[in-house]
């Protein structure tokens, strides 16, 4: 386990803006080693759905219809990259919209139950993960998950001293 940073990119969700970001980035020679995107609007959907499930919603409908129509123009792109401070600037010199913030990365044998052993551990030290997303080739001996977890400190000093 290693502390990195992920870079959090807002882009209008339109065709070729991906391919965009992904232009800029090779030719600053940076390299993308995971990435996760999530559309906006599929967000806000799935806040509705749970809420409506849990019977935790608050706002009305119409709030997030409203949400749901200012968010529909953008998705959330999260990205590790080899050279985060280099990507970073380039980036806010383009004008993205962007944030940086430390997350995990776990090399794990690449074999049913490994992410679920560190998942398992992380819940018995009373460490919630907020989102996570891997990068795998089926014939690969490793694998690679990005975790963000709600205390990264006490998460490295966990597996530090299990």
């Amino acid at each position: 386990m290693e502390r990195r940073t992920q870079l959090s990119i807002i882009l209008i969700n339109t065709p070729g803006e991906l391919a965009r970001l992904c232009e800029v980035l090779s030719k600053s020679n940076i390299n993308i080693l995971a990435m996760n995107i999530q559309n906006a609007k599929d967000s806000v959907k799935e806040l509705f759905k749970i809420r409506e499930k849990t019977r935790r919603r608050i706002a009305l409908a119409e709030s997030y219809r409203g949400i749901l129509k200012d968010s529909s123009d953008y998705s959330i792109i999260r990205i590790l990259v080899d050279k985060p401070e280099e990507a970073e600037r380039r980036l806010t010199e383009l004008e993205y919209l962007l944030d940086s913030e430390p997350v995990l990365v776990f090399t794990l044998t690449n074999k049913p139950g490994m992410l679920g052993q560190v998942a398992k551990k992380l819940g018995e030290a009373g460490i919630n993960i907020n989102y996570t997303y891997g990068s795998v080739m089926e014939d690969a001996e490793k694998s690679i998950f990005i975790l963000h977890v709600s205390d990264i400190e006490k998460t490295e000093q966990f597996f530090a001293h299990p």
